[in-house]
């Protein structure tokens, strides 16, 4: 267990895994913790600490000869470690910037522009199962389908039967919170990794049937010159799946409930669909769906005024930093003309979000079409919204009532 070397420090109880924090709550609980200062000495699960403000977590997150990722990136209940190296969110340069090169230029905003159309098509797939109910849980029936649909047919081109078998198995690894589900969850999707990687194994190259693709891409990291070991090229697409369908899934079903509490807003942007861009990084920002990551720190180094000794864990709340009333006026309202919206959500520094671009296109897509397909919507009277919360958060039910369009 670690422990605080300042005398005096600041110091918050803040448990990101209890339950008391969960749902609406948590924002109270992550403006009191933001309240204390930049840097608080948490106790709950060994002690860290937590950077809230928004540059801080800027700087610690470019910073990562001095404060690593190599020794875990969460902290998070017991049974929920399932790789051995998560890769590349617990690689540090030069690996992790090989990963990087091998990886990019299969999700530039350039290299996915024609997969709008696609993504348009999956979104309507989805739609049509409950559009004529006029009723639907957005989070199960929609948010946490369309993400892993789009990565398995149009960027890994798995076969029909690999979708049937291997997507259910990414959404319990995103989303269950039953340690021996996501366990099995997650050995099903190395499983499949290791499938397709031996699939191609026999190219020279990107097979000829899919052309260079992100699995391909995956499959050669050893062809940038550094080392890597067998559970690392699993983990290296894993861990795509996982983020993949994590952050678009929670921003989705957070952008539907944003407008379903809020018939002024959804009018406005069903008059003008050119808001949408900006609705959804307003709400990437205030519902940041990876709010929370950890570093180690490599050597003793003072920062804010307190003593981090090597070895302490340090919290960056992405979160937080992200409602900052220093940098974002009125942080915890939805301004769609806010002049600089230079979020943090996809994280910052050379662990910044591989699949940012894809995310932003899947829920800009989805948003369209869900306000295109259906008539005004909202939550009925009873109904409840509910959050799956441990490190990552998002919506895990959003219950919606409307008329189709």
């Amino acid at each position: 267990m670690a422990t605080h070397q300042t005398s005096n420090p600041p110091t918050s109880t803040f448990d990101h895994l209890s339950p008391a924090v969960h749902g609406p709550a948590y924002w109270d609980a992550i403006r009191e913790l933001a309240s204390l200062g930049p840097l608080t000495w948490v106790e709950s699960q060994g002690g860290y600490w937590a950077a809230t403000s928004c540059d801080l977590v800027l700087r610690i997150a470019q910073d990562w000869a001095t404060f690593t990722s190599t020794q875990g990136v969460s902290i998070t209940r017991p049974g929920f470690d399932l790789m051995p190296q998560l890769v590349p969110i617990e690689l540090d340069p030069p690996r992790q910037r090989a990963y990087r090169r091998q990886v990019n230029p299969h999700l530039t905003v350039k290299s996915l522009d024609h997969l709008a159309g696609p993504i348009r098509d999956i979104a309507d797939e989805l739609i049509d199962t409950f559009v004529d109910a006029g009723r639907c849980d957005l989070a199960v029936d929609f948010a946490r389908k369309l993400p892993g649909t789009v990565l398995f047919r149009l960027l890994f081109h798995a076969t029909d039967e690999d979708f049937h078998a291997v997507e259910p198995a990414a959404r319990l690894v995103s989303f269950e919170s039953d340690p021996a589900k996501t366990a099995a969850g997650a050995a099903t999707l190395r499983a499949w990794a290791a499938s397709a990687f031996a699939s191609r194994a026999g190219a020279d190259g990107p097979t000829a049937e899919h052309g260079a693709d992100v699995v391909d891409a995956v499959r050669c990291l050893g062809d940038t010159g550094e080392t890597f070991v067998d559970h690392e090229f699993l983990s290296g697409l894993q861990l795509l799946i996982q983020g993949g369908i994590g952050t678009s899934a929670s921003a989705i079903a957070a952008t539907a409930r944003v407008l379903a509490e809020r018939p002024d807003l959804q009018a406005l942007v069903r008059a003008d669909r050119a808001l949408v861009p900006a609705l959804v990084e307003e709400c990437l920002r205030l519902e940041t769906p990876l709010p929370l990551m950890f570093r180690t720190a490599t050597r003793d180094v003072e920062v804010a005024g307190r003593s981090i000794r090597a070895g302490d864990k340090v919290g960056l709340f992405f979160g937080a930093a992200n409602r900052d009333p220093e940098v974002f006026e009125r942080p915890d309202d939805v301004i769609l003309n806010r002049p600089r919206n230079r979020h943090l959500t996809f994280g910052a520094g050379p662990h910044r979000c591989v699949g940012s671009n894809l995310a932003r296109l899947q829920i800009r897509v989805a948003v369209r079409r869900l306000l295109e397909r259906l008539g005004p919507f909202h939550i009925p009277a009873g109904a409840e919204v509910t959050y799956f919360s441990l490190q990552a958060r998002g919506p895990a039910s959003v219950p919606l009532v409307f008329e189709p369009a």
